[in-house]
């Protein structure tokens, strides 16, 4: 058998260089052996608690003008339908956000979307994140260069400025007054020129503002592995209320301060924040259930999907980018960077400094359908459960949708119409149901959610080939999560026992678990 293996994979190591058959048969023989007798032995165990519903249909119709590309790149890079959907939406978030808002009865909506996508490794994130934003890169590059020489040119400026003010303040023989009267004559330094910078991956809370402050005025937030975001520094004890609320601020639109030494505390005005992060399921879990996150409100402001594992896949010999759907969105894309340059005002005469935007009405009979919509949930309120803080701001959601849809399609328009209001409600609706099945999915009593983490633990180790584990030794070294007492640890094994995933026998005064095969 291992000869025949050894042909297979000898025949594919000519075709792949730096594979070697040798270590790939060590692996295979490394791999534990379950004899089906001691399967036999053990019941089929019962799940530790009720497994979340599928999630619906994803309404790829709805994209309009962005459609063409994401089935493109469901067909060549093969990841789950609302993980490639939302690479692309908050790509095309980015150019809308700096070229108009919307407005409702007086209400401001700006053009900022925030994605939370959770998947496991390996289900293209990264990939798609890559593909959705490389017109952003590109255009982040150009600007850099320009940037570079225009710094050069300012900093000459400044110190030319910074001369004539030291030379007015050490000039003898000036009243208070004159002096006062020529510092007022030389003006305010010259305002340092945007870099251009407008892409962050794991960036902290103040990286982020910095960024809108000194950088770009309209910046996207784009992080494959969120949990060094908000499982890092920026959710820590001291600095969770601070970074929520400048999320939320940003989210909705208002100014955010920026405090720094020697410069005091500034308030930013005019600057948008796009956002997609992935999050691995286990950190997902703990934010899901954070009560803090759930209560400032931060979570009913993000579009949350759980992408479903894809496979298995076939390899695509396509490059994607020379594709017409994704050639048309990296030229839509291009344009809405471009034209966001136009509305950023630099004056610091008025110390205005940010995007100045216009606001887009709805037509009519937009209108007559946000209305309807947002009645239509107002009715179901009480079967919403855990969706209700959510629901409250899906006819905002379907807005911000409408318009960055409406924008990416025409960056002229001049109105929202119905046909973009039903594409923005057919979303908005679906993360509306999307984020209750979450939700709802994560209400597991906390004694059942340290045994899934045991248990998680338990199979990888099953999986590298380890034997059976005492309880004094997993408490030692299981997960953290699980707690490090005898007791919390006896606990979950006797939850894990009970549902069939473990058994326990007695070496000498030693507990000692065994795992059911049927668990790996």
């Amino acid at each position: 058998m291992l000869k025949e293996h050894s042909k297979v994979l000898n025949g594919v190591s000519q075709q792949a260089d730096g594979f070697d058959p040798e270590k790939a048969l060590e692996a295979l023989r490394n791999v534990p052996y379950v004899r089906p007798e001691d399967v036999d032995d053990w019941p089929e165990p019962l799940p530790l608690f009720r497994e979340a519903d599928p999630p619906e249909p994803y309404p790829l119709e709805a994209l309009g003008p962005l459609e063409g590309v994401v089935r493109e790149a469901l067909r060549v890079v093969q990841g789950a339908e609302a993980l490639t959907a939302a690479a692309f939406l908050a790509g095309a978030s980015l150019g809308a956000q700096g070229i108009a808002n919307a407005v409702v009865d007086g209400r401001t909506y700006p053009a900022s979307l925030f994605f939370l996508t959770v998947a496991d490794s390996g289900e293209r994130k990264t990939e798609l994140d890559r593909l959705a934003l490389l017109p952003a890169r590109a255009w982040q590059t150009a600007k850099a260069e320009v940037a570079a020489l225009a710094e050069e040119a300012w900093r000459a400026e400044r110190e030319a400025w910074e001369a004539e003010r030291r030379r007015i303040q050490g000039e003898k023989g000036l009243s208070r007054e004159e002096r006062a009267e020529a510092l007022k004559a030389l003006g305010l330094p010259p305002a340092r020129p945007w870099s251009g910078l407008c892409l962050l991956s794991d960036a902290t809370t103040e990286a982020i503002v910095s960024a809108l402050a000194d950088d770009w005025p309209s910046v996207g937030l784009f992080a494959s592995e969120a949990g060094v975001f908000l499982g890092g520094h920026a959710m820590s004890k001291e600095k969770r209320l601070y970074t929520i609320s400048v999320l939320s601020r940003l989210w909705d639109g208002q100014g955010v301060e920026r405090a720094r030494q020697g410069d005091g505390k500034r308030l930013l005005l005019g600057r948008r924040l796009s956002v997609h992060l992935g999050m691995q399921p286990e950190v997902a879990r703990d934010l899901l259930e954070d009560r803090l996150v759930r209560n400032q409100g931060l979570l009913a402001r993000f579009f949350t999907a759980w992408a479903p594992q894809v496979g298995p896949r076939r390899y695509v010999e396509e490059d994607l980018t020379r594709n017409p759907a994704y050639i048309a969105y990296q030229g839509r894309l291009d344009a809405l960077l471009e034209a966001t340059a136009g509305n950023v005002r630099d004056d610091p005469e008025a110390r205005v400094r940010g995007l100045e935007l216009p606001s887009l009405p709805l037509h009519p009979a937009a209108k007559r359908l946000y209305v309807a919509f947002f009645e239509h949930l107002e009715a179901q309120k009480e079967e919403l459960g855990e969706a209700r803080a959510f629901a409250a701001k899906t006819p905002e959601h379907a807005v911000r949708l409408a318009l960055v849809l409406g924008l990416f399609e025409d960056p002229s328009l001049t109105r929202l119409g119905p046909e973009h209001m039903e594409r923005g409600i057919a979303l908005a609706e679906w993360y509306m149901l999307e984020h209750r099945r979450l939700m709802e999915g994560a209400r597991v009593p906390e004694p059942l959610r340290r045994a899934a983490r045991l248990l998680e633990w338990l199979r990888e180790r099953a999986r590298g080939g380890a034997s059976p584990i005492a309880t004094p030794d997993v408490v030692r070294y299981g997960p953290r999560a699980v707690g490090r007492t005898t007791q919390a640890v006896r606990e979950a094994l006797r939850l894990l026992e009970a549902h069939g995933y473990v058994r326990v026998h007695r070496e000498g005064r030693r507990e000692v678990w065994e795992l059911n095969p049927r668990a790996l």
